[in-house]
């Protein structure tokens, strides 16, 4: 197929237009042109600082009781000024506690400003050393939003001001009332798995049973009188019955003895689930053919 002039134009301009796209979807909302100030009420503002989304506050800022911060900058959607729909300051300290201050945007020109005072803070991050301050932005749209670190302020409180601040800590949680921030981090320990007891207390109880055994046969045999002269009787009569059950008695001992050893307990009860039954159901037809032998006098 060959490609006309028109066609081939159509082309170059969609793959422009497309790259221009993803360009703009890459961006973020950010800011520029940052300035921040510290001044008292009445009084003219001291040297600003500059800042920027790259380039942050060199140095921290204090500021104290009777004193304003005042933040300004511009805020820009990728590359042009806009307004977004969330725009705050964030305000939080080393545990975790932060609350939030809506920035004041002047219309489409991307003009921000916020201000902060002692009087704002709640009065668990006013006792903080220093907070840390963030600028959070957001919109609709295919442009993502950002939250940019831009310094520090540390609180400068006097005693007086230290008196007033326990008192509205008070206010805020009444006495004794339980603050809730981030605790320091719980290394968990978990209890090593469970070994064998020793060989000397294994043999003490595996002699035990050997025992038993051998005090059960030796009744059987001597005083109550086993008869193995009905074994080709027992198994004519019960041929599948007798074996399955003497083996399925077999195995269970060989089940435990494995779960001493190696076995965990799922692997023991999957093992018993299927022992079990053959267990149950060849007994009950063995022991039905020595009831019948005992009912005719057979002993």
């Amino acid at each position: 197929m060959r490609l006309t002039i028109a066609s081939d134009m159509s082309f170059w301009t969609f793959l422009a237009l497309s790259f221009s796209t993803l360009a703009a979807a890459a961006g973020t909302w950010t800011f520029e042109n940052g300035k921040a100030s510290v001044s008292a009420k009445g009084s003219p503002s001291t040297e600003s600082m500059s800042f920027s989304a790259t380039k942050p506050l060199t140095s921290p800022l204090t500021l104290s009781a009777r004193e304003t911060l005042r933040l300004t900058f511009t805020l820009k959607d990728d590359a042009k000024t806009a307004r977004p729909h969330q725009a705050f300051l964030l305000v939080s300290d080393d545990t975790g506690l932060e609350t939030f201050f809506p920035l004041s945007v002047k219309g489409e020109s991307g003009k921000a400003k916020v201000e902060l005072s002692h009087k704002d803070l709640p009065a668990h991050l006013l006792s903080a050393d220093k907070l840390s301050l963030s600028i959070a932005l957001g919109s609709f749209g295919s442009t993502p939003g950002s939250i940019v670190k831009i310094g520090t302020v540390q609180p400068a409180l006097d005693a007086a001001a230290k008196v007033l601040l326990e008192q509205q800590k008070v206010k805020d949680l009444g006495e004794g009332a339980i603050v809730y921030k981030a605790k320091t981090y719980i290394q968990h320990t978990f209890r090593e798995d469970p070994t064998s007891p020793p060989v000397a207390i294994t043999l003490v109880f595996t002699a035990a049973v050997l025992t038993s055994l051998l005090g059960l046969f030796i009744a059987w045999f001597g005083i109550l009188g086993a008869n193995l002269n009905h074994l080709p009787k027992a198994l004519g009569s019960a041929p599948i019955s007798h074996p399955l059950f003497f083996g399925s008695l077999v195995a269970l001992e060989g089940i435990f003895f494995m779960y001493y050893t190696q076995w965990n307990l799922f692997q023991t009860l999957g093992a018993m689930g299927v022992v079990g039954p053959i267990s149950l159901f060849s007994g009950s037809r063995a022991l039905r053919e020595v009831r019948a032998r005992r009912e005719r006098g057979e002993r």
